[in-house]
This record gives structure tokens, C-alpha cells and sequence, in this order.
């Protein structure tokens, strides 16, 4: 029998709902076999999470695991990393260097919305000693709870999408500083959700080009919420780079659309980034 296998969701160490805690216990609800949390530029999730799997899903593998944000020739491109060791200086380094970006290009944010008129009071707090790492999506979420926005789209469209008044543009790591952090602690990686960026065709084969070039090691094939045709296409371009494949719901909180371990088949065709850890 197959395992259910998931190497993408978040939790409240980041922009999830849930804590690592009530993640790995949803795992276990959900018959999950293998987990791995993937928090944005942040790690904190990962002992909260291996002290509840021992107390409430003892049969639940899991992973260590991260989503790093990076730049790449004025694109943002997330970069997935598990298996790896959480106490590795080299990453440790980076992820602290990443969430001081972030701590910062928060408070921009904040400032440029609080200089459109918006109430300081319902945007959220930046703390500077805090492990929990503000994305834009927690200010799009506040601006939505306070009626500033009708939705996270709008919010995005209005104020902090690229162009709008409040948007900060990102000083993240490049990807080959992602990866060889990864790789120092000897993780695995992965580019996450390969067709959610800007990017054209032509611009996709060079990413996954210099990608592979990097030592770059897979991409992520199978997610919830995809249609038929774009797995295929994954597939093939997973295929025709030697890129390993990886599966991920790429969960934030629940909902109808997107669930931990839904729809996560990985081809046969492709091999999986899992293929060289132990005990899978």
C-alpha cells in the first residue's frame, strides 16, 4: 500500500492557522503517514511538533522540513528543504538572517499602511525577539478582519501586491544560498509549487536550468488543489531535467479546497525526493 505522504503545510510559526502541535494531530486524523512542516524561513515548528508526535500519533514519520523565500532575477521563488539536521549552523545562520528580513520589511509594511490611513491598532505587531514570522498574508488577513479589504485578494490588489502603495519589495537569500544551506545540513530540496509564479514558459525551463545547475534536487509535482493537465505537465518537465518529484497540500488552515495528504499521488514515472531517506 501506498503512504500518504505530505512535505508542505504551515503552522502558526509562520502564516497557519493551526499550531505544530494540532497540524501533527490532524495528520494522525487524516491517516498520514509521513509529514513534514514547512514553515516560512522558520523551524520553530519543529520541536512543538516531534513533542506532540510522540504523545498523539507515535506512527507518524516525521520530517524536518522549511520553505525558504529567495530571489531570482526580480522573481520570488520559494525553495522547500527537508531531512535535514534543525540544528546545522549554517541554516540556523540563514533562517535567522531570513526572519530578520522579514521582521523588517514587516515594519515597512505596517508603516506605509499606517501612513494610508489605516489604525495602527488593527495592524498586526512587529516584534523584533518574537520566533513568529509576519508574512503579508497576516497583514492582508487584518486588513480583511477590520473592513479594509473584502478579501485577501482584494487586500493584495489594493495595498500590498506588487505596485500598490504598501508594498516592500523582498531582500530575501539567492537560491543557490538556499540550497547550499539545505544541503550543508544535509537536507534535500525542492522547488515549491513550480507554476504559482509569474513566469513564462521560457522563464520556467531556465529557472528549473540553473536550479539542476545549483545541485538542485527535485520539484514539487502532486499539490490539493491542481488539474490533470498541470500534474502531467510537472511530470514531464520533472522528467525531461531529472528532477525529483515531492507532494505537498501546501495546508494553512482548514478548509473545502485544501486538506493535509489530499489528492498527493506522486507518478511512477518519477523519482521521488524521498527515495534516499532512511525508514521510506
Amino acid at each position: 500500500m501506498q503512504k500518504r505522504i505530505d512535505l508542505h503545510c504551515h503552522t502558526t510559526a509562520s502564516d497557519g492557522e493551526l499550531t505544530p502541535a494540532e497540524i501533527v494531530l490532524r495528520a494522525s486524523v487524516m491517516q498520514l503517514d509521513v509529514l513534514a512542516i514547512t514553515d516560512h524561513d522558520s523551524i520553530a515548528g519543529w520541536q512543538p511538533a516531534r513533542a506532540a508526535q510522540a504523545k498523539v500519533a507515535p506512527k507518524l514519520q516525521l520530517i524536518s522540513g522549511v520553505e525558504i523565500s529567495t530571489r531570482w532575477h526580480g522573481f520570488e521563488i520559494h525553495i522547500l528543504g527537508w531531512n535535514f539536521d534543525p540544528d546545522h549552523p549554517q541554516l540556523l545562520s540563514l533562517l535567522q538572517a531570513q526572519q530578520q528580513r522579514r521582521q523588517e520589511r514587516a515594519q515597512l509594511i505596517r508603516d506605509k499602511l499606517i501612513q494610508r490611513g489605516l489604525p495602527a491598532a488593527q495592524l498586526p505587531e512587529v516584534d523584533l525577539d518574537s520566533d513568529r514570522v509576519l508574512t503579508r498574508l497576516h497583514f492582508a488577513e487584518a486588513l480583511v478582519t477590520h473592513g479594509a479589504a473584502k478579501t485577501v485578494q482584494d487586500a493584495f490588489d489594493r495595498y500590498l501586491g506588487k505596485g500598490q502603495s504598501a508594498y516592500v519589495a523582498p531582500a530575501w537569500c539567492s537560491v543557490d544560498e538556499a540550497i547550499s544551506a539545505i544541503q550543508a545540513a544535509g537536507g534535500t530540496t525542492s522547488i515549491a509549487h513550480p507554476l504559482a509564479y509569474p513566469l513564462s514558459n521560457k522563464w520556467l525551463r531556465r529557472l528549473l536550468t540553473e536550479f539542476k545547475a545549483s545541485g538542485g534536487d527535485g520539484i514539487e509535482i502532486s499539490m490539493s488543489q491542481q488539474g490533470l493537465h498541470q500534474r502531467q505537465w510537472l511530470t514531464e518537465l520533472a522528467l525531461e531535467y531529472d528532477l525529483a518529484g515531492s507532494v505537498g497540500s501546501d495546508f494553512h488552515r482548514p478548509s473545502k479546497w485544501r486538506e493535509l495528504g489530499r489528492h498527493l499521488n506522486l507518478p511512477e514515472s518519477v523519482r521521488p525526493v524521498w527515495q534516499a531517506w532512511v525508514n521510506m
